[in-house]
């Protein structure tokens, strides 16, 4: 009889242990949100400023961006983006100004978009990235000395941008991604001056992770 209430028991333990790795392999889960940091090349062409009546040649310069997006199923998420680059430029001021004659200057280049991700999953996937917000120009100094060029006052633009690359997923959490981005700055109109929009165009490579956990 003891025999028995022994194999009896054992017998209801594997059975416990096998349900629960049943139960344990059904359920799944995904991330309550994602976030990414990349680091790109950004290239923005002249703008002519009307307030501080000059122009505005950058240069090159790397951009860090950073997201923070939620996840609405289908390999989509929408979030919010963040960017800065402190840009070089040719910066030539009107007769009256400091730099009639161009100069060497650096200015900060700020963006703050709304979007929207599509891509991810392991392996190689493709992504895109729609986004639309507004970028900043500010602290435009001279490379020598740090004299101020500007009047002081932070010039927002509406900005639309779209980015097409590739990622590739090690896990359901972790991602990297290698994205061209290509934007359109709409600055204030200039009276006599038909262009008033800018292109803008960033590569970047970065690493987007999953952030929290939400079980079904």
């Amino acid at each position: 009889m003891s025999r028995r209430i022994v194999v009896v028991l054992a017998l209801l333990g594997v059975a416990n242990v096998a349900h629960a790795q049943i139960i344990q392999s059904v359920r799944r889960s995904t991330p309550l949100a994602w976030t990414s940091l990349s680091i790109g090349w950004l290239q923005t062409q002249a703008i002519f400023d009307g307030g501080t009546n000059a122009d505005w040649n950058f240069a090159s310069a790397p951009q860090w961006r950073a997201t923070l997006e939620k996840p609405s199923g289908s390999g989509a998420s929408w979030g919010v983006m963040g960017a800065m680059a402190r840009v070089p430029l040719i910066y030539t001021s009107g007769l009256s100004g400091s730099c009639p004659g161009g100069c060497d200057a650096h200015a900060n280049l700020s963006q703050v978009l709304g979007m929207l991700h599509l891509g991810g999953g392991v392996g190689f996937h493709q992504v895109v990235d729609f986004g639309g917000g507004v970028t900043l120009f500010s602290n435009f100094r001279q490379s020598s000395g740090g004299a101020r060029l500007d009047n002081g006052k932070t010039v927002s633009d509406f900005t639309f941008q779209i980015g097409y690359g590739f990622g590739y997923g090690f896990s359901p959490r972790t991602q990297i991604m290698l994205v061209q981005d290509y934007g359109l700055i709409i600055h204030k109109r200039v009276s006599g001056s038909t262009n008033n929009t800018a292109q803008q165009a960033n590569l970047r490579i970065g690493l987007r992770m999953g952030l929290g956990d939400r079980r079904f």
